[in-house]
């Protein structure tokens, strides 16, 4: 019982109560509403981490195409020699002529083989000097 309902008449006591009664019914709309919003935020965050895992899907696809389509460079550019199963080359690429600007590109990614290799460069006559 709330403070100074003592003083109340009995017509003033029933007004109490239907207000109480319009009030209780405002709140189960209310309840009713608020139930709707969590089940529609609910919703919303199971599509958010559904969004994710389809991003994370094709971020997955988006990096196996950009390694194909770098392997594809590779072995356009004839750079492939070492990659598994690619082609032997038939015919030795000519040295550029010394006025080119020479540029190779070595990997060191795959089929990494264990001897004991001996290299030879030519064209470097100061080198000798500077490693000595």
């Amino acid at each position: 019982m709330e403070a100074g309902d003592e003083h109340l008449t009995a017509h003033e006591l029933r007004a109490r109560i239907e207000e109480q009664r319009a009030l209780r019914a405002t709140l189960i709309n209310d309840r009713a509403t608020a139930d709707n919003e969590v089940a529609e935020a609910r919703e919303r965050q199971r599509l958010r981490r559904e969004l994710e895992k389809e991003r994370y899907a094709n971020a997955a696809v988006r990096g196996e195409v950009l390694s194909l389509r770098g392997q594809r460079r590779t072995i356009d550019n004839d750079l492939a020699e070492n990659m598994p199963g690619a082609p032997r080359p038939t015919e030795q690429k000519r040295p550029p002529s010394s006025s080119a600007l020479a540029k190779s590109t070595v990997t060191y990614a795959s089929n990494v083989a264990k001897h004991e290799f001996v290299w030879e460069v030519q064209g470097l006559s100061w080198l000798e000097q500077q490693l000595t």
